[in-house]
């Protein structure tokens, strides 16, 4: 983790740059979509704030955090409305909220954990949510860019484990599917492959 952590703090002007362009605009539909106006929704990696900020132009409270200090400063410095919503906090061990949220939503970051470490992560995010919220993640579930260290050429971590593997963890901690997809990459990365899924509390 230490290593993917070093990257972000090392690159985090050029990646947020890079977030900003990506075509991502099926996912902010479905954001909008399966969360309820002006629910209080928490962000799990929220990088250059890109979609904390639509979330909240489209009436939404929404708490971003990161683990990356550099990605925190950089989404506040594109996001003027961001200023007030984003703190540095590093899953799964400072998952810890006593708020509860209506909603949950995580994209392109929990597959840079590893196994336990996700199971901890979707547990304490389950224990995040009100009665019947929903959660919704999207992660990369094949990559041709990882060797047999699930390492990219920076040093990155990628926990590459199929669909049907992520389901059950959700599944065996409470949650119910609404919906499982798969999809191309948003950056037109050739050999990459996500998922997004919806749960429900």
């Amino acid at each position: 983790m230490q290593n993917t952590l070093d990257y972000y703090k090392n690159n985090a002007k050029s990646l947020a740059k890079r977030y900003e362009s990506a075509d991502v605009s099926n996912i902010q539909n479905l954001l909008l979509e399966v969360f309820p106006k002006k629910s209080y929704l928490l962000e799990i990696g929220c990088g250059s704030g890109r979609d904390a900020n639509f979330m909240i132009k489209n009436k939404y409270k929404v708490l971003g955090i990161d683990a990356s200090t550099e990605m925190i400063n950089e989404a506040k410095t594109i996001h003027q409305l961001l200023k007030n919503s984003l703190q540095v906090t590093v899953i799964p061990n400072e998952l810890n909220f006593k708020n509860k949220f209506d909603g949950v939503y995580s994209i392109a970051t929990l597959m840079h954990l590893k196994k336990d470490d996700i199971d901890t992560t979707i547990e304490k995010i389950y224990d995040s949510l009100k009665v019947q919220g929903v959660f919704l993640f999207s992660v990369s579930i094949q990559r041709d860019d990882i060797n047999s260290n699930f390492k990219d050429s920076n040093g990155r971590h990628f926990t590459t484990i199929n669909q049907n593997t992520w389901l059950s963890i959700c599944n065996e901690k409470g949650f119910k599917t609404i919906k499982a997809m798969t999809t191309s990459d948003g950056l037109n990365r050739d050999g990459i492959v996500w998922l997004t899924c919806v749960m429900e509390k």
